[in-house]
């Protein structure tokens, strides 16, 4: 995996090519070598970034493999790593992280954690799957 100084470093405006080019390049490291996840979750974000700069939504694989990664590394108790999914989820509207997060419940994980969830669901509205659709 390349480091996290090289994905803070990528330029905000690049085509919906270059961008997707890099999420398969991070999603083939995930697969073929051991990664850490936190530094995989901060190339997410920069990346995720970069998606939000082409107001385009990202190729439906894609999106479908890192919230596959997402879901699999899901630590409820994790104040920081639940905004982190919550940037990443807003920023490539992955819907089935969205109804995930939906389905918990105030038990599920700490009174911070919910409030957090909480008000991202109170202030996204219903559906992700387009990120843009107030912009169109």
């Amino acid at each position: 995996m390349k480091s996290s100084a090289y994905y803070s470093s990528l330029p905000d405006s690049m085509t919906v090519n270059e961008v997707e080019s890099e999420f398969r390049q991070l999603l083939c490291a995930l697969e073929n070598q051991r990664v850490n996840s936190a530094c995989f979750i901060k190339a997410l974000m920069e990346l995720g970034e970069r998606q939000w700069h082409t107001y385009s939504v990202l190729n439906l694989c894609v999106r479908t493999r890192i919230e596959e990664y997402l879901l699999s590394v899901w630590d409820g108790k994790d104040l920081e790593l639940v905004e982190n999914f919550i940037g990443i989820m807003v920023r490539l509207g992955l819907e089935r992280l969205n109804m995930f997060l939906r389905s918990l419940v105030e038990r599920d994980v700490p009174p911070e954690v919910f409030n957090e969830i909480s008000l991202a669901i109170s202030e996204l509205g219903d559906s992700l799957s387009d990120p843009y659709s107030g912009m169109h």
